[in-house]
Formats: C-alpha cells, structure tokens, sequence
C-alpha cells in the first residue's frame, strides 16, 4: 500500500472514531452524572524504517534515527472531560449530587463475583433486606457504599437526611466517597464506571454532597453538534483522498501493463 493510501484509510479510521464518541455523548445527554469524552488525535510515526542508505538524503532531517514521519493520523485518547454538570433539584430523600471532586462506591455482585464501581450518578432507591431494614441501590442493582465499604443501610421509619460531608444523621455511617490518581483511567459500563489502572483513595474534603438534588451530564449539545459537522468534513475528505489513490494506484498499475 503506497503512502497516500495510507495516509487517507488512517484518517477515515481517526474521524470514525471521533464520529463514534462524539454518538455515545449526545446519546448519553440525559445521563444522570455523565461525563462526556473528546477524541484527541496524534500524529502516527513509522518506527524502525530504514535509514537512507545514501547519507546525502539524510541530510537536513528533523526526525529521530529509526523514526520518519508521517503515515496520517489516530485516536490518541479519548480524554474525560471532569467538568461540572448543573444541578437538577428533585426532592427525592435518596438522590444526590457530588459538587466537587469524588466518586460514589457501589458493589455490584454477579454470581459469586464481587466488585467495586464507582459514578457520579446520584440516583438510588431503597431495596429491602429483612427485619424492616433497607439499602440504597442505583438503577443496575448496585449497592451504595459508605466510608468503611459497608452498604449504606437504614430502618424502615428512619428519617434519612444527609449532611453536607455525606454523614447521614443519627448514624455513624457516612456515604463513601473516593478520588483517583488518574481518571482518565476510569473506563464507563452503563451509568459507573471501572477503574483499570492507578489508586483509589478515601477522601473527606473537596466535596459536597446535596440531598435532592442530581447533577446532570456535562454533554453540550450545541458544541457536539458541532465537532460532529467538524469531524464529518474530515472523514468526507480522507474519504475523497483515499478515493483519488486508490484511482492514480489503478492508472499507475494499467501504464504498467500497457
């Protein structure tokens, strides 16, 4: 495959990409505690090609030996925008919102497995667990944690109020909130997401928590619309390249046969 084909199919590939992402934030615009995330490109570089054996072509490179640029470009990340969403106020006991930093700790339990999720989804409901006692569970069935990873759990005729802090009153138990050395790592599943790399820690500060209230997604959009227009014109264009080649490729190789 010579370079301008190359240099086209990866770029179809790229915008596809960005298309697919830019699809799964309007998707997601009504998400409760959705953040969106923006496909950023790199340029791609070809490792390990010969140098020229002809040191006069060498002259006047800029790239590192081994290393010549370019074949087009890729998706180098699909980075995790961390802004705000805007408070939806529903008066619902166990909804809340994060403003701040931190993440909810849900566990969520399939068969014998059993494993640590994290959102910023706020919406929960009471599940009943025997003798008149009740734990918070999001829209999946996960089971809304407190500081020590225990479920959040409450009576029957218990008034539910939580503090500020996400201490809930006349217990000792306070809603578990925890941050990440990365986030970027955080990969989403249907409303919470996984972390697949970096530390969880336990934190008190840096947010607050508002009963009744819900923090909606943080998708714009007007500005998705945008980059969607913006990505289209880009895939239409690698598109006619790689169309144009693949015709000066099938001039090229009738000249040959002729």
């Amino acid at each position: 495959m010579n370079t301008s084909l190359l240099i086209a199919s990866s770029g179809v590939r790229a915008y596809q990409g960005k298309l697919d992402t830019i699809a799964n934030n309007i998707s997601n615009v009504e998400t409760t505690g959705f953040k969106r995330r923006a496909a950023v490109f790199s340029e791609n570089l070809t490792v390990s090609i010969q140098n020229q054996t002809d040191q006069q072509k060498e002259v006047g490179r800029l790239t590192p030996a081994g290393i010549r640029t370019t074949f087009g470009s890729r998706i180098a990340a699909t980075a995790l925008d961390l802004t705000q969403g805007v408070p939806k106020q529903t008066e619902q006991p166990f909804d809340f919102m994060v403003e701040g930093n931190g993440y909810f700790q849900v566990r969520r339990t399939t068969g014998t497995i059993t494993e640590i999720l994290y959102t910023r989804g706020g919406a929960f409901l009471q599940t009943p667990v025997g003798d008149g006692r009740f734990q918070l569970v999001n829209a999946q069935g996960d089971v809304l944690l407190d500081q020590n990873g225990n479920p959040i759990e409450m009576s029957k005729d218990q008034e539910f109020v939580v503090a500020s802090d996400g201490t809930i009153a006349g217990t000792n138990q306070r809603i578990g909130m925890v941050d990440f050395s990365n986030p970027q790592l955080l990969k989403g599943d249907g409303g919470v997401y996984r972390l697949t790399g970096g530390d969880v820690n336990l934190i008190t500060t840096d947010y607050q928590i508002r009963q009744g209230f819900l923090e909606a997604s943080n998708v714009d959009l007007n500005q998705e619309m945008t980059e969607m227009i913006k990505a289209q014109r880009g895939y239409q264009a690698n598109a006619r390249a790689l169309s144009y080649a693949d015709q000066m490729m099938g001039v090229a190789n009738g000249i040959m046969r002729s």
